[in-house]
């Protein structure tokens, strides 16, 4: 499973936690954040997760 370390954008309502999940790729390296940022996780990176991907 490609799991990162947790990340985020000041932009978005959530974080991310998976290589695959795309929006969580089309964040601009310049606008990550590590961390959730106290945000909930994203559904995209959710379903990834759960699926194994």
């Amino acid at each position: 499973m490609p799991k990162v370390a947790p990340f985020h954008s000041e932009k978005e309502s959530h974080h991310h936690d998976n290589s695959k999940c795309g929006p969580g790729s089309a964040i601009l390296p310049v606008n990550r954040r590590p961390g959730t940022g106290g945000k909930p996780l994203c559904k995209d990176c959710e379903r990834l997760d759960r699926e194994g991907k």
